[in-house]
């Protein structure tokens, strides 16, 4: 017993030696959210890489002059993303939450690996937050869901929708803004939905 004790006291040596050579913090670099910055008639265009859907947002606990939007992964959903809305300098505003759909420069493959299947977008949802100095187009895969009318009892489809109105309710509020009733994703959906 004791010899097992010894060999045990050795090895706990032997480890504490080896992390002490290492480097206690490993900086990964953070990926960048945006696939395109653009400059069009002096507004700066944010464009998002494809994601599936919403993490969470919410104001910045830290920076509350900051609107955090965290989004999952298209490929793995643990993946989590982050970007930020600022509040408003001097001569920018708030000018609201738009919806459509843009057809892709290329076709985007997607592997499902929960569900062991692979499908093509060729075009994506996206929601612009539009300023009047520049705009940031958030592009989901999820959306497309919501425009599909036997998916209208799915879990998924109203998890979605509540999501979605709680962040044009959070984000209207932010910036101070009068949001319509019944929000806005409810209109689009209407007329896009098939």
């Amino acid at each position: 017993m004791t010899a097992l004790l010894e060999r045990l006291k050795q090895k706990q040596k032997e480890l504490k030696l080896n992390t002490e050579n290492k480097p206690k913090f490993k900086k990964e670099k953070k990926a960048n959210v945006f696939s395109k910055i653009e400059e069009v008639k002096g507004r700066k265009i944010y464009h998002t890489k494809i994601f599936n859907d919403f993490y969470t947002f919410g104001i910045s606990k830290n920076e509350p002059t900051k609107f955090f939007i965290s989004l999952r992964g298209i490929f793995n959903i643990e993946d989590i993303s982050m970007f930020h809305l600022f509040s408003l300098r001097e001569d920018d505003e708030f000018m609201g939450i738009y919806y459509g759909i843009k057809k892709l420069d290329k076709a985007f493959i997607v592997k499902n690996f929960n569900k062991k299947e692979t499908y093509t977008l060729r075009k994506c949802e996206y929601i612009e937050f539009k300023f009047k100095k520049g705009s940031v187009f958030c592009y989901l895969n999820g959306l497309h869901i919501l425009l599909k009318k036997d998916r209208i009892n799915s879990p998924y489809y109203n998890t979605l929708l509540n999501i979605i109105l709680e962040l044009e309710i959070e984000l209207y509020t932010f910036y101070s803004k009068k949001l319509s009733k019944g929000g806005i994703i409810p209109e689009w959906i209407k007329k896009r939905q098939k």
